[in-house]
């Protein structure tokens, strides 16, 4: 009889032990899940040049004009147009112009970009209609000679009616976006329309 009662309480005992494991498996697991969704999560909202350029025409077609200007670096866009086409300078060019805007009064580069920001929105709430959306999208490729430089193809469709009494004008264009990495973000700092209307924005 005392083997059996023996028995008895080693299986009662190994029940016990049973239970504790399973909570640690179970807290393991949960914990695993727990850093797999961080993961998941910051893998989906990852900067890329084609997410930049894709939010970039959705704040457009949401008429945010302090969303659009914000995705846009402005001594990038100095250095970019600078370049005239020869984007091995860019890099220099953006030192060239960093070091000059520096050395401007950020109150007045503050007033500037208010100015754009308003110039940009009078512009979007003053048509009847606007509206752009992204047709197809090409995956980025690094520009040649030039440090942290993309470009991103993507076919555009745009609606515009200024007055209520005109025609909606349509347009499909084919843009070359030029997007810029500094700080682990990506900012746009050119365009370049290969057909169709393009983007003015000012």
């Amino acid at each position: 009889m005392e083997e059996n009662e023996n028995e008895v309480v080693m299986e009662g005992g190994n029940g016990t032990g049973n239970s504790n494991v399973k909570k640690i498996v179970i807290a393991i697991v949960c914990l695993i899940a727990a850093i797999l969704v961080i993961v998941g999560i910051v893998n989906a909202t990852k900067s890329t040049p084609e997410k930049t350029v894709e939010q970039f025409i959705k704040n457009m077609d949401n008429k945010k004009a302090s969303k659009v200007i914000d995705q846009m670096d402005i001594v990038g866009l100095a250095a970019f147009y600078a370049c005239d086409g020869d984007y091995e300078d860019f890099n220099d060019n953006y030192e060239d112009y960093k070091e000059e805007y520096d050395d401007l009064d950020k109150e007045d580069i503050e007033d500037q970009i208010d100015t754009m920001v308003e110039s940009l929105q009078d512009y979007f709430d003053n048509l009847d209609k606007f509206k752009v959306e992204i047709k197809t999208i090409k995956s980025a490729k690094k520009v040649k000679d030039a440090k942290n430089l993309y470009k991103v193809n993507a076919k555009i469709k745009t609606e515009v009616k200024e007055d209520k009494d005109d025609d909606t004008e349509k347009d499909t264009s084919t843009i070359d976006f030029y997007v810029y990495k500094k700080s682990g973000k990506y900012y746009i700092v050119g365009m370049d329309t290969k057909s169709g209307d393009g983007l003015d924005l000012f």
